[in-house]
């Protein structure tokens, strides 16, 4: 009878959320949607949202989802394919029309463009492409999942015309639903939500994610509830880190054997460092495990032996391994769960168990605390990849847990020396020498890796900067993490130097020349998150051919911000046949607010203008007739 009775209440108490009629239906669409050529409120889109609603069905505890675009422009089609998660029985269809000589043509999703693969035991990743989708075309996905998403976009980088929600009521399912954004819905009612007409979300330079600003729901189950069954899921971050110590692919693997690693554990206790020495010894032989670019909160499986011998895992296997590490060797570590850069935020007053999707380790040598992730050989001890850079992490540990704050101990810092010479053909030749430190270092190891040799590395140099020719070049401390980066090219840049009648004109920034504003907005509504700090200092040393003088040289600029989290510096020093150019560029701060948007776009203007100020040299003689 209990059975009976349970979806009884739950179809009352829904009826007239569902009275309404839905604003979409699965294979009606229209001959205008087909025929439209342009989105009138935003002509430059390359697809738009024509409808999106999902229900949830409490007496199922399903969630299902229509979504509708239409395809404007050629990039527009890259929406046709979509990345989702869900469960292994989950259910898709899915169309594309096109209209051809007047008439609708269907082409029905295959089941052979469906792809699934399994993240953990119960959770999966489905990838779905759409067939024949091309400009003019529409096209719709509808799916069916078991439980709750655990968000909903009404905002999307393109724009959404139509965006509805709606959420069935329960007294025996009790979640928690956020809103961030700053675009207001058109409807919000008790249980259904409504946005209308919805810009497409404007990303730039420098922002975390779009997740943390875009508008949308997240959710998280707290509990489930009714006659004879309770169990609680995420009422508090306590209680997030009882489930995480509860599963088995998270406190299940920190509990399991650690047998597989004695070996490197008793090498490295013999040779008797001190506890810091003994944290970096053992960071660097994890690092000896390849990362298979998975980032995921819960290990392969509650045994790391397989991973460690096949060296290779994803994020958390690798961590783990450092920690069981650590911890025979007596140094007192726990994991630390984090939302990544591209997740989004982890707010501490709204626990998420969904939210949470990386795993790395915090060691605490001599009463400090070092934030550790052994995912890629090019990482110093104690620097954390950028995806990691994201405020906030939970240390779980046996107990509560705490906050930690994730702060870059590193910087960027580049040195860059021009001691070049103008010839007579207008052709400069000499050297350049970067020092490359903290994640500039970090940076280039990274880059440089993907390239096949020496040979392809340089011919992509010299595609990036026209008329750059290297001579020869040699790279030190490539391997050698520890310290930073030298590299020294020899080159020839023709077409930098430009001659206009009797005068000469030479930028002394050349291909270190900034062109280009990364900040476009005519407003920004959201920070600016550089991550780390940055330091640039580049000092030009150009050797002018005899019978030139410098004519005339840029004035000078300084700006430095009241709290000094900004400083630029462009001076020249001129003598009869050399010229030296000085520019330092230092942001000293890792986030700026939206009230700072302004002065942070400013400054790049007045940069790309003094970059393009050139200096003006003449023949002596004419120099002398001035």
């Amino acid at each position: 009878m209990k059975k009976l009775l349970l979806p009884l209440l739950i179809i009352i108490a829904s009826a007239h959320l569902f009275a309404q009629k839905a604003p979409i239906k699965f294979g009606k669409v229209s001959i205008e949607d087909l025929k439209m050529t342009v989105y009138e409120p935003d002509t430059s889109a390359a697809a738009v949202v024509l409808c999106k609603y999902g229900q949830f069905i409490a007496k199922d505890f399903k969630f299902h989802r229509i979504e509708r675009i239409k395809v404007l422009k050629k990039a527009g089609t890259s929406y046709a394919e979509f990345v989702l998660p869900g469960r292994e029985d989950d259910s898709f269809r899915g169309r594309t029309y096109n209209l051809v000589d007047g008439e609708i043509e269907v082409d029905k999703l295959k089941r052979e463009s469906i792809f699934r693969e399994r993240v953990t035991e119960s959770i999966f990743r489905y990838r779905v492409a759409l067939p024949n989708v091309k400009v003019g075309s529409v096209f719709e996905l509808e799916f069916t999942s078991f439980g709750l998403p655990t968000e909903w976009t009404f905002q999307r980088s393109i724009p959404v015309k139509w965006c509805e929600l709606r959420l069935e009521e329960s007294q025996y399912i009790n979640y928690r639903k956020r809103m961030t954004g700053y675009e207001p819905l058109a409807i919000t009612d008790k249980n259904r939500f409504v946005a209308k007409d919805m810009p497409a979300f404007k990303s730039e330079a420098y922002m975390s994610s779009r997740d943390n600003y875009i508008t949308k729901f997240e959710f998280d189950l707290l509990n489930i509830s009714y006659p004879g069954y309770y169990k609680s899921f995420t009422t508090s971050w306590e209680a997030v880190n009882d489930r995480l110590m509860d599963h088995d692919y998270f406190g299940g693997t920190l509990r399991n054997g650690a047998g597989y690693i004695n070996d490197i554990a008793e090498q490295i206790e013999t040779k008797s460092l001190a506890p810091i020495e003994r944290a970096k010894a053992a960071f660097e032989a994890i690092k000896t495990v390849k990362w298979n670019e998975e980032s995921w909160i819960f290990t392969t499986s509650n045994s790391l032996n397989k991973p460690f011998k096949e060296k290779v895992g994803n994020s958390t296997d690798i961590n783990f391994m450092l920690l069981h590490l650590l911890k025979k060797l007596d140094i007192d570590a726990n994991p630390v769960v984090i939302s990544t850069r591209s997740n989004g935020l982890l707010n501490p007053f709204y626990p998420s168990y969904e939210k949470l999707d990386y795993t790395m380790v915090c060691a605490t040598i001599d009463g400090k605390d070092y934030l550790l992730d052994a995912t890629e050989k090019e990482l110093i001890f104690g620097m954390l990849p950028v995806r990691c850079l994201n405020q906030q992490g939970r240390v779980v540990t046996k107990e509560k847990g705490k906050w930690v704050e994730i702060k870059p101990i590193y910087s960027d810092k580049e040195t860059t020396m021009f001691n070049l010479e103008l010839d007579e053909s207008l052709l400069l030749k000499g050297e350049i020498t970067y020092k490359r430190d903290g994640y500039a270092s970090y940076g280039f190891r990274k880059d440089y890796k993907e390239f096949a040799g020496d040979e392809e590395y340089l011919t992509s140099l010299e595609s990036k900067h026209s008329g750059l020719i290297i001579k020869n070049f040699s790279i030190n401390n490539l391997d050698n993490i520890s310290q930073p980066i030298q590299d020294v090219y020899e080159v020839q840049l023709k077409n930098s130097v430009e001659r206009i009648n009797d005068m000469v004109l030479i930028n002394p920034f050349l291909i270190e020349k900034i062109g280009k504003n990364p900040f476009k907005l005519e407003e920004r509504k959201y920070p600016v998150d550089f991550a780390y700090c940055r330091n640039k200092y580049l000092i030009s040393n150009i050797a002018i051919p005899d019978g030139y003088t410098i004519a005339e040289i840029p004035e000078p600029i300084k700006i430095v911000t009241p709290d000094k989290s900004l400083y630029v510096l462009i001076q020249y020093q001129a003598t009869q046949n050399k010229l030296m150019t000085i520019y330092k560029f230092n942001i000293n701060k890792t986030m700026f607010l939206p009230e700072e948007y302004e002065y942070l776009k400013a400054m790049y203007e007045q940069i790309i203008k003094k970059h393009a100020e050139p200096i003006i040299l003449k023949p002596i003689n004419d120099a002398a007739s001035l």
